[in-house]
């Protein structure tokens, strides 16, 4: 009965389908496939049987859920690794395998490092380049080349131009006359010392300018001194403030040397002057020197004993070896000279000084004329040029300063 019936609706429903083209016959009894399928639905409606669960629809089978894993932050990987590498921070979606990796501290990759594969940058060229990472300690880092230097002959592009030891006087070598200019492609090769000669330079090239003619014994006449200072005449003075003046005039006058003391022996108007370099004359008061020695106060101290001591301590307090003066002298004030490497403190006995000249025993005399010819012949024996003093003396002892050229 359930055939007849599904054959009849069939059979009504083709009979209301419009009729084929003319020009594609159907043959005879058949009956269009789509037709049937379309009438089987219907009448299976009609019956109840979908509902029944007596149809099944083989082309739609169930293909269950997409991926079994979890993924809060949605950025296509899971925490339990069924979809593919564990997200390492399910909260946030730029972190994850794959991820680009930033300079920021983290571990946006999940590889279990931190700003990997960031690279390092380079900038600067000879002694400035400076190679350093693109990141550090999770900030980017922008390459700053070191500051360039001048050029010096050293195989090193110092100042930072493309041209390593451009500058070919950059370097020398030598010293004095000797010094020469560094030529980077041969080296350095000094010059030939010299003889020295009193000219200002270091021809010797020992490091000392004029050695040799930094102290020297010259001959000169009162008639000769008189012209630098009046009172020098012999007569009215033959040793003292006046003379001192003079001849501190006198020596300044003549090449290598800066003043001079004396007399270091002196008859008729024959005086004999000890020229020298010295450290540049100097102004100093008597209130300073009154400090180091109470007796040189200007009033009465002027020159003598004294102020020997009170000049040959304020030089060495200054880092001299000692001094001399006054070379000239004002109301409160005296120009001083302090002697260095070419001087050196000796001490000695007034009963050696009487033997080079009887007068100077300590007692009778023990500063003026006589001593001075004692001292500069003491200093004469020892192989110095001259000397003079006494710088400090008490009782038989007393200490000279013998000066070399």
């Amino acid at each position: 009965m359930l055939k007849m019936l599904f054959l009849t609706l069939a059979l009504a429903l083709g009979a209301c389908q419009p009729a084929e083209p003319a020009s594609a016959p159907r043959p005879a009894g058949s009956i269009d496939a789509a037709v049937i399928d379309d009438a089987r639905v219907r009448a299976d409606a009609a019956l109840g049987l979908e509902d029944a669960g007596l149809i099944v629809d083989a082309a739609a089978p169930d293909a269950g859920p997409a991926c079994a894993d979890i993924d809060d932050d949605g950025d296509g990987r899971g925490t339990t690794g069924n979809c593919g590498p564990i997200d390492c921070d399910d909260t946030n979606a730029a972190i994850h395998p794959g991820a680009f990796e930033a300079c920021n501290g983290i571990d946006d990759d999940c590889d279990d490092l931190v700003d990997e594969g960031l690279n390092s940058a380079v900038c600067g060229v000879g002694a400035c380049r400076v190679e350093q990472p693109n990141c550090a300690e999770g900030r980017p880092q922008r390459c700053a080349p070191k500051e360039p230097v001048s050029e010096t002959c050293n195989g090193v592009d110092d100042d930072c131009d493309g041209v390593i030891d451009e500058d070919g006087a950059a370097a020398s070598c030598g010293v004095g006359a000797c010094e020469r200019a560094a030529d980077c492609a041969i080296g350095c090769a000094p010059g030939e010392p010299q003889g020295e000669t009193c000219n200002g330079v270091d021809d010797d090239c020992d490091g000392v300018i004029d050695n040799g003619h930094r102290a020297a014994v010259v001959e000169t006449g009162y008639s000769v001194l008189i012209q630098s200072h009046g009172n020098c005449d012999g007569g009215t003075e033959r040793i003292g403030p006046s003379c001192n003046a003079a001849m501190n005039r006198f020596c300044a006058a003549r090449p290598c040397a800066t003043t001079g003391f004396g007399p270091v022996e002196n008859i008729g108007d024959v005086s004999v002057v000890t020229c020298l370099t010295t450290r540049a004359p100097e102004r100093v008061t008597f209130a300073t020197l009154a400090s180091h020695h109470p007796g040189c106060n200007g009033n009465p101290g002027r020159i003598g004993d004294d102020c020997n001591a009170a000049i040959h301590r304020y030089c060495a307090s200054r880092g001299h070896i000692s001094g001399f003066g006054p070379l000239e002298s004002g109301a409160d004030f005296v120009i001083l000279a302090c002697v260095g490497d070419n001087a050196q403190v000796v001490g000695t006995r007034y009963s050696v000084m009487t033997t080079l000249h009887a007068p100077c025993n300590g007692g009778g005399q023990h500063i003026g004329p006589d001593c001075n010819a004692a001292i500069h012949r003491f200093c004469q024996r020892a192989g110095h040029v001259s000397g003079y003093g006494p710088v400090e003396h008490s009782g038989d002892d007393l200490a000279v300063v013998c000066v070399d050229r």
